[in-house]
This record gives structure tokens, C-alpha cells and sequence, in this order.
């Protein structure tokens, strides 16, 4: 996890940005180790906000608007997540209209 986290602070920091709320995806392999995915200035969709403030206790549209204020963010995260949570999205075969 050290590896990964130090990836997404230092892409963030190689594009020139010093403030706001960030969507870093990367993936670990055994062969490769960290890889970037992406990174966008934004936040992460579908779950991305309501899992963090769950598992991290951070709200980031809070601190998203907080940075747009230029009032300092800094969240207190804890040492260990506040619980687990997992998700997936099921695809429909085919378009359609559900009746």
C-alpha cells in the first residue's frame, strides 16, 4: 500500500497541482508492481465519495469545497479503516426497457 499511495501523491504532484480533490486509479502486480491507471482532477464517481467517508471518515465534496475556498485541507484520517466495503456493478446483456 506504501508503494501505491507514494505512486498517486507523486503523479499528482508531477501534473503541477498543489490543492484539491483527486481520482488516482492504479493497480499493484506481482510482476510489475505499482502501475498508474489514471488520474483526473475530479472526484471519483459512482460510490467513490460515500465509500470514503465511510471507510476514512472524509467527505470530499467537503474538501473539495474547502480547496475551492482556499481554507487548508488537511483530514484527519484514521491509522486503520473505520469498516471494509466492497461493490460491483452488474451490466445488462442487451439494451433495453426493464418492465
Amino acid at each position: 500500500q506504501t508503494e501505491l499511495k507514494e505512486l498517486a501523491i507523486n503523479s499528482v504532484k508531477v501534473l503541477g497541482f498543489t490543492t484539491g480533490v483527486f481520482h488516482v486509479e492504479l493497480k499493484y502486480t506481482s510482476n510489475t508492481g505499482p502501475q498508474l491507471i489514471e488520474v483526473n482532477a475530479r472526484l471519483g464517481g459512482g460510490p467513490v465519495r460515500e465509500c470514503n467517508r465511510l471507510v476514512w471518515g472524509v467527505d470530499l465534496v467537503e474538501e473539495a469545497i474547502f480547496c475551492a475556498l482556499g481554507i487548508p485541507a488537511r483530514p484527519y484520517s484514521p491509522p486503520t479503516p473505520n469498516t471494509c466495503i466492497g461493490y460491483t456493478f452488474v451490466n445488462a446483456q442487451k439494451s433495453g426497457k426493464l418492465t
